[in-house]
């Protein structure tokens, strides 16, 4: 469902609700109308003569229709408003669905074409040595990224799952961080300039691998919305109570409005059919869960200028 579509179907719901509230109160005001009818045709037979008690049965019965109609109109907004709150998540959620489904097909698409692409150029006579060799590591790059698409699946599956195992171990923050830098030069930051800021060394007790994955994620998600050439800082500060790992960009920054959802899952700014930065909207997602599951806090902030910066921070164990 697109997102027009979306729009429209909770413009007619919320004009469908305000119609039967609309027509509840106006059967309401003639059965009142009605009531006080009868209430004038009692206040005439009691000037006639009548039982005094007619007329007070009247006044009483205005009374219980208009109680009766406040609690069930109260009740109806409420239900309406649970509903149309209900319909609004739901159409939310498919349009998040719709655009991870779209991104991970365009994901996979671009990966696999230029796998195929190398492989039909390998099978080729009289190749050099020299271009057989960058065929094939061209190959293997876009089978990693293949490997690192399917990772983050697996992972943020698991994390639905509150399934995240650690391996807490004594780590060296610095050399891990030194590691993520140098693959991500070659990979998923080549157009951009990356530096690392921080001590010579920290050990800390924490799991490498999610250290790692948390790196990887904040740094790639750096890459993609900082413009080519620009710097990406990775920093390592150590305090008293605990240490933090940030990472910044001099991108667009991110809008303070969205600086909450984008750790939700699937969540990406923007439509998919005319974003130009690439990804699933899982990465963020997952560096959240990591470092809830470490201890830790994410933060963001956007600076005066430009950019964004991602800070996380642990305790000291």
């Amino acid at each position: 469902m697109t997102d027009r579509s979306q729009r429209r179907t909770l413009v007619l719901f919320a004009l469908l609700s305000l119609y039967i509230v609309l027509q509840f109160t106006w059967w309401a005001i003639l059965l009142l109308r009605k009531e006080n009818e009868v209430h004038q045709l009692a206040s005439q037979v009691h000037s006639l003569g009548g039982s005094p008690g007619e007329h007070g049965d009247a006044d009483r019965g205005a009374r219980m229709i208009m109680g009766e109609a406040v609690v069930f109109l109260v009740l109806l907004i409420v239900l309406l408003f649970l509903t149309f709150r209900a319909v609004k998540r739901d159409l939310a959620l498919a349009r998040t669905q719709r655009n991870f489904l779209l991104a991970v097909t365009h994901e996979l698409r671009t990966p696999i074409a230029a796998i195929k692409l190398q492989l039909q150029t390998l099978a080729r006579e009289g190749l050099r040595p020299d271009q057989q060799a960058t065929l094939r590591a061209t190959a293997v790059t876009e089978a990693d990224r293949l490997s690192l698409l399917t990772d983050k699946v697996l992972m943020a599956t698991r994390a639905d799952d509150d399934v995240l195992p650690l391996e807490l171990a004594m780590v060296d923050v610095v050399g891990t961080m030194t590691g993520v830098i140098d693959r991500a030069r070659t990979h998923i930051a080549r157009d951009h300039h990356i530096r690392l800021i921080g001590p010579d060394s920290l050990v800390v007790n924490c799991d490498e691998q999610a250290l790692r994955s948390i790196a990887d994620n904040l740094v790639e998600n750096a890459a993609k919305y900082a413009p080519p050439g620009s710097t990406v800082t990775v920093s390592v500060d150590d305090q008293r109570d605990q240490w933090r790992l940030l990472v910044s960009d001099e991108g667009p920054g991110i809008p303070s409005a969205e600086q909450q959802r984008i750790f939700e899952k699937f969540y990406r700014g923007g439509s998919e059919e005319t974003r130009s930065a690439k990804g699933t909207g899982l990465g963020l997602y997952i560096v959240q869960r990591l470092v809830t599951r470490l201890g830790g806090v994410i933060t963001v902030r956007t600076g005066t200028d430009k950019g964004a910066t991602f800070a996380a921070s642990f305790p000291k164990r």
